[in-house]
């Protein structure tokens, strides 16, 4: 492992068969570690890994003109995590990374949130699409009961693709969840109109494919759904209701911020998310303080006192 193409290499697969990190993650490690290593033209194909020092990777970082705060500090992140293993594995004699840190500063942006309206009409969307084939019937089927879980769990989009069909137990009414940092958290299942929705895409699924291990959520191929075509479909019904840009992540932040309002506890909010720090959650309370000065702002009695 002397150089770094080799180390890379040694990295990413131990981060799939030792630290089970998920595809999105380690897809995420792939296109760091792939900037690192061709960021600078007068560099050869392959270096020694002994060669990267700190010098390098502050021009690696000087020369990220242009990318977003967050982005230059998770390839950074990447970077150190990769010689941290290294040296934690002793496959180096010294981490040239401790201790450094990034300057840029990342400013805190509040979650993009959906209207309760616009919501209404995105679930409603796939109900009243006209099913002429068994095919587009069964599409149909399999979109509604997309679109209701993405909203009514909060669920990541990495998260849904990875559920199976032994994953719901609708005995139970819970779904079995494995998250980030491979955490596994139970969703339950409390609206009727998501049981109902499950319940007929497990139906069909079944009638198709009924191991335990089968994806819920399957391409016109049958093969599981990848992430960009569950982006897709969301795409296709808000443009169909004619809504501006909706994402699935935005769903999450959506349900998360209207539970907030209605009154239910932060740490509810954490588990059905599957947070690791309540401190992540605590973004939705400013989200709630912000929708809290509006409606005061449009409904308190002294502003409709004309004195």
């Amino acid at each position: 492992m002397d150089t770094l193409n080799s180390a890379v290499e040694w990295f990413l697969g131990h981060c799939t068969d030792h630290r089970k990190l998920s595809p999105h993650t380690l897809k995420a490690y792939q296109h760091d570690l792939a900037h690192f290593r061709t960021f600078a033209p007068d560099l050869p194909v392959d270096i020694p890994i002994a060669s990267v020092d700190r010098t390098l990777v502050e021009r690696w970082l000087g020369s990220m003109n242009g990318a977003k705060p967050r982005t230059v500090r998770r390839r950074l992140a990447t970077v150190k995590s990769l010689f941290s293993s290294l040296e934690r594995h002793g496959n180096l004699l010294t981490n040239p990374l401790a201790g450094l840190r990034c300057e840029v500063k990342v400013g805190k942006s509040l979650p993009r949130t959906v209207a309760r309206g616009t919501v209404r009409s995105l679930l409603c969307s796939p109900r009243s699409t006209t099913a002429s084939t068994p095919a587009s019937n069964d599409r149909k089927i399999q979109d509604t009961a997309l679109i209701e879980l993405l909203f009514s769990t909060g669920m990541r989009v990495s998260e849904v693709v990875a559920t199976n069909l032994g994953h719901l137990d609708m005995d139970r009414l819970v779904i079995s969840v494995r998250g980030k940092g491979n955490r596994e958290r139970e969703i339950p299942i409390v609206c009727d109109a998501f049981r109902e929705a499950l319940e007929q895409q497990l139906k069909t699924r079944r009638a198709m494919d009924a191991k335990a291990d089968s994806p819920l959520f399957v391409n016109r191929r049958g093969t599981r759904m990848s992430d960009q075509s569950i982006r897709a479909v969301i795409r296709r019904y808000a443009a169909k209701i004619g809504a501006r840009r909706i994402t699935p992540h935005m769903l999450r932040h959506t349900v998360a911020t209207l539970l907030l309002e209605d009154g239910v506890d932060l740490r509810h909010i954490q588990r059905l998310l599957g947070h690791s720090s309540i401190v992540t959650t605590t973004i939705y309370v400013q989200v709630s303080e912000r929708s809290q000065r509006k409606a005061l702002a449009s409904r308190h009695p002294r502003n409709k006192m004309n004195l």
